[in-house]
């Protein structure tokens, strides 16, 4: 595995970025769809050590890596850092495991010259079992894993906000400014369990180099959490997206925010002993988070709030026309009387 891994480090530094987006496209595509859960796994290593590896060029950071469509690719507007992220499905156990490349950059000054680093993100083994978990400062070594999807609404697949919170220096907890980024996530975790996932990341000013999974920044209650994790079963689903929300149905003034469903367990997870989070799943009402950027919760500000039982508002509604509607249904119907398929 050694000499494989120095192959393909020699191989990739030693040909183009495109080249190796092509070989990158091609591993890409069987560690998704192959059969063989052995051998996807045995490629997956390759296809680690090929990222690690290209992604040190210095022109990677801004390439598009745009046939690798089998790998989430996401970076905020200030193009701190770049994450990107894939899985594998064991399909005969139906087991999802989550990998992932987080490539930071950063400069000292504008006319420094660029500093990369790649980290290789570790999901740690059942880490969506452990009931602390929300409320864990995580490093790339032990990560809560995902599959990053971009918000909708948005110009960027990853979020960033401004605020201030409590951070340690030392042997004091300092009150400092803070630049965090929220990312949505989806883990499948198995064939009972499926997990949607906010995650936040920040980057220390005094020490640039390191990225976090886990700002306090998230408030349900008035103790923060550093990460929002919502089960749900196999059969159910659920949705978490950038949007709005109205206070009242009729309403003109609309409240930018993390809109997802709220999850309730059902009467007969209530009755098991075993695990009931299979059967977690939205019950037809809506939750946020809302951003609060001059709003002050306890001295704090620039914070994400929960917000219960909010109204959505989707623009899609106002555009909505009954005669494109109609129009629609009519060449349906004509296309399956054309085929021969019409009731």
């Amino acid at each position: 595995m050694k000499i494989a891994w120095g192959v393909a480090l020699l191989w990739a530094q030693s040909v183009s970025l495109s080249e190796v987006e092509k070989k990158l496209a091609e591993m890409g595509r069987f560690v998704l769809h192959g059969e063989n859960f052995q051998a996807k796994d045995s490629v997956n290593r390759h296809f680690i050590a090929l990222w690690e590896t290209v992604l040190t060029h210095p022109e990677a950071f801004s390439y598009p890596f745009d046939s690798v469509i089998t790998v989430s690719d996401l970076c905020p507007p200030d193009s701190a850092f770049r994450i990107f992220t894939w899985q594998i499905v064991d399909f005969q156990k139906n087991r999802h495991y989550h990998y992932g490349i987080l490539v930071r950059r950063w400069r000292s000054s504008k006319k420094s010259p660029w500093q990369i680093k790649v980290s290789r993100l570790k999901e740690i083994p059942e880490v969506l079992e452990e009931e602390d978990m929300e409320r864990r400062t995580l490093s790339p070594d032990e990560w809560v894993g995902a599959l990053y999807y971009h918000p909708r609404y948005v110009s960027h697949g990853v979020l960033r906000y401004e605020g201030k919170a409590k951070v340690p220096r030392g042997n004091r907890i300092v009150r400092e400014k803070l630049t965090y980024y929220v990312l949505l996530g989806w883990n499948g975790y198995d064939k009972r369990r499926n997990y949607k996932v906010v995650e936040t990341v920040f980057i220390d000013p005094k020490h640039p180099e390191k990225v976090f999974f886990g700002a306090p920044v998230i408030y349900v209650g008035p103790v923060p959490k550093m990460r929002l994790i919502l089960p749900y079963g196999e059969t159910t689903a659920l949705s978490l997206n950038v949007g709005w929300y109205v206070k009242k149905y009729g309403a003109k003034k609309r409240y930018s925010a993390i809109v997802f469903d709220h999850i309730s367990t059902s009467q007969r997870a209530s009755r098991m002993r075993e695990d009931a989070r299979p059967f977690f799943g939205a019950d037809g009402t809506y939750d946020a988070l809302e951003f609060w950027k001059r709003r002050h919760f306890e001295g704090r500000k620039g914070i994400l709030v929960y917000r219960r039982n909010v109204i959505p508002y989707a623009p899609e509604i106002e555009e909505y026309d009954p005669r494109v509607i109609q129009r629609q249904r009519e060449e349906a119907e004509k296309k399956f009387q054309r085929y021969g398929l019409a009731p």
